[in-house]
Formats: C-alpha cells, sequence, structure tokens
C-alpha cells in the first residue's frame, strides 16, 4: 500500500504546485504546512508533524533533460570511450559510514563515458557490466535490474559530450583480483562491449566474523546511464552554523513508536532564521543475520517551523521526533536512529547530524 501511495503524493505534490504560484523551491506548501501544530509543547518544543516530502519538494525540480534531436541513433561501443577515475564511500562528505555501508564496505563510483564521434547518439535501458582483472571477470554478483522511468529515459550524448554510468560495489569483497582492472560496459540496444579502464585502487573491503553472513558475496550493480551535467557550487547558508544534538531513549518496544529530541543550537551572536524552513532524513538500521531480517530504511521530511521560524543568538530550539520501531524486531536487538540536517538549496557542513542506539524491549 505504502509503495502506490507514495508515486500518488508525488504527483500531487507537482500538482499543487504547478497550481500555487506561492510555492517556490525550498518553501513548503502552505497546505501542508498548516496542518502542522502551531503551539510550542507544554516543555517550550517544538511539536513534530508527520511532513514527508521528497528531494524536489526541498530543491526544486532540476532542469530538464537533453532531448535527443531529429535522427539521432542509439552509441555504438566503438564511438565511446570510458573510464572510472575515482570511488567513494558513502559519507564521503565528513560522515563516518554507518549501517550495512560500515558492516560490509561499499564503493559508489561515477564512469565518465564521452562520444568521441562526430554526432550526436542515444543511451536508453538496462547496462549489463562486469569487473575484469587481468582480462578475466571477476567472480562476484552482477545486477543492472533498473525501474520503468528509468528504462525509458533517453540520454542524448551529443558529439564531444559526456554520459555518467553510476557503480555501486558493496562487499565483502574477498577475491583475488590481480591484473589491470577495467569495466566491460554492455552498450544498450546492441550496442558492442565498451571497455573502461578503472584507474582507482579503492576496494570494499574484507569484512569477515560475527554480523557478516558467511556466504554473502561482494556485488556490483550498474544503473541506467543518465545525462552528465556540470555541478555548480552551491552557496552557504547562515543555517550551516547550527549545531545538532541527538537524544533518544535507551530502550522502545517492537512495533512501537518511539519520541527523540533534536536540539538546534545557535552559536552566532544574531538570531537565525528558519527560512526556508530546512528538512531532515531520519534512517533506521539494524544489521540483519540468518534470523533476523535487517532494518535499512530512510524518509526526507520538512521540519515543523510553524511555531518557531527562528533560533535566537546563543540560543537553542528542541524539537520533538517521532519514529517507529519495526513489529518484526525482536526483543534485544539493536535499532540505530541516524537524524541529518538538510538544507534546502545550499552547502552544509557534513558535521550536521546525530546518532543514537536503542535495545528492543
Amino acid at each position: 500500500m505504502r509503495r502506490l501511495l507514495f508515486p500518488l503524493l508525488m504527483v500531487l505534490a507537482v500538482a499543487v504546485a504547478c497550481a500555487e504560484p506561492n510555492v517556490r523551491p525550498g518553501r513548503p506548501d502552505p497546505s501542508v504546512a498548516e496542518s502542522a501544530p502551531a503551539s510550542l509543547l507544554a516543555d517550550g518544543s517544538v511539536a513534530w508533524a508527520d511532513l514527508k516530502i521528497t528531494d524536489e519538494d526541498l530543491n526544486g525540480r532540476p532542469a530538464g533533460p537533453r532531448v535527443p534531436g531529429a535522427g539521432s541513433k542509439p552509441c555504438r561501443a566503438e564511438h565511446l570511450a570510458g573510464r572510472l577515475t575515482s570511488w567513494t564511500r558513502p559519507g564521503g562528505g565528513g560522515e563516518t559510514p554507518r549501517g550495512m555501508d560500515a558492516a560490509v564496505g561499499k564503493l559508489i563510483g561515477e564512469v565518465d563515458v564521452r562520444n568521441s564521434s562526430e554526432v550526436e547518439c542515444t543511451l536508453q535501458g538496462e547496462v549489463p557490466t562486469t569487473m575484469l582483472a587481468g582480462g578475466r571477470a571477476i567472480p562476484m554478483l552482477y545486477t543492472h535490474g533498473i525501474n520503468q522511468e528509468a528504462q525509458a529515459r533517453v540520454v542524448a550524448v551529443p558529439a564531444g559530450g559526456h554520459a555518467s554510468l553510476r557503480l555501486d560495489w558493496s562487499g565483502p569483497f574477498c577475491q583475488p583480483a590481480d591484473g589491470t582492472l577495467e569495466l566491460a560496459i554492455e552498450v544498450p540496444h546492441d550496442g558492442g562491449t565498451l571497455r573502461a579502464p578503472i584507474t582507482a585502487d579503492d576496494r570494499p573491503g574484507c569484512q569477515q566474523g560475527e554480523g557478516i553472513n558467511p556466504n554473502a558475496r561482494a556485488t556490483l550493480y550498474a544503473s541506467g546511464f543518465t545525462e552528465q551535467t556540470e555541478v555548480s557550487t552551491p552557496p552557504s547558508s547562515p543555517l550551516d552554523q547550527l549545531t545538532v544534538t541527538v537524544a533518544g531513549p535507551p530502550t522502545a518496544a517492537a512495533g512501537s513508536r518511539l519520541t527523540f529530541r533534536v536540539t538546534l543550537g545557535n552559536p552566532t551572536g544574531g538570531p537565525l532564521a528558519l527560512d526556508p524552513c530546512p528538512g531532515y532524513l531520519m534512517e533506521r538500521f539494524s544489521l540483519g543475520d540468518a534470523t533476523n531480517e535487517a532494518v535499512n530504511t530512510s524518509q526526507l521530511y520538512r521540519l515543523n517551523c510553524r511555531p518557531l521560524t527562528q533560533i535566537s543568538a546563543g540560543g537553542t530550539a528542541v524539537f520533538e521526533m517521532v519514529a517507529e520501531v519495526p513489529a518484526s524486531m525482536r526483543a534485544g536487538r539493536e535499532l540505530t536512529i541516524t537524524w541529518k540536517f538538510y538544507l534546502p538549496n545550499f552547502a552544509q557542513r557534513g558535521n550536521q547530524f546525530g546518532v543514537f542506539t536503542l535495545k528492543v524491549a
């Protein structure tokens, strides 16, 4: 039911944004914001409101994709050149990897694919990709399934232009990999095989021991091609000065809704306005094993800024937060809650987050 409802909410959000001229990127839809509690709680904290949003709601709709020109044909491998020069780890912006990323190791890479021909071509569909060492395929799990939206996406690559292919390489990676590493990328529409060298030296790591399934294998997942666009540096925001402190209960019952507190501190000499109203990401994680299903969820929300529009100089503001403990969790298991501050359309420091771990009762 949730999967069906979420796309519907996205459609409604877009429809309202198109109909309401006062809705601007980074600013809440008035009809949604007005449903949030307008008064502070008895202890002076801000009441939680279930204001689920998407990245588009927070940052606005991205620019539309390049439209293929008349007569553009699918790209051929012999007309392309690719390379992967670096891997990044989740939280590479200054955070410490947590959850499954920390338990088994994970790398994220972007293959830069250039159209070396003199005419535009297009890329569309799934992209089976294998990693080779010394010309031989490394034995691990290879996946490349993408959703219908990605299947339908047509990426127009002009002559001399670039496209990107995201790869997610998860451990534990304990296989030998002798020789030069490269990727064998199957270009869609029977476009042949593109060989792309890997010049980065990182590996996911060979984690073993308690909490790691001994039968787990490394996985290389290839997404679909995306248009490569110039990345502009977002401006800084005064709110990047806010400190974040998260405090939660030590225990909670399976299936219950737990309440915790997030304190935003203003160490500056002037008030900081919560305008546009920031967002936050709430993540739940619990490592699974042979008898317990893993928990690994995330949801983006908007803060309830209705009763509190600014944080005074040297002051703090406490926000009530609510999270649900999965009913399937057995007593004694640990659940980690991560709360991350998100500033719409602005750059921010990587340490504006907090984490706490509770034991399921």
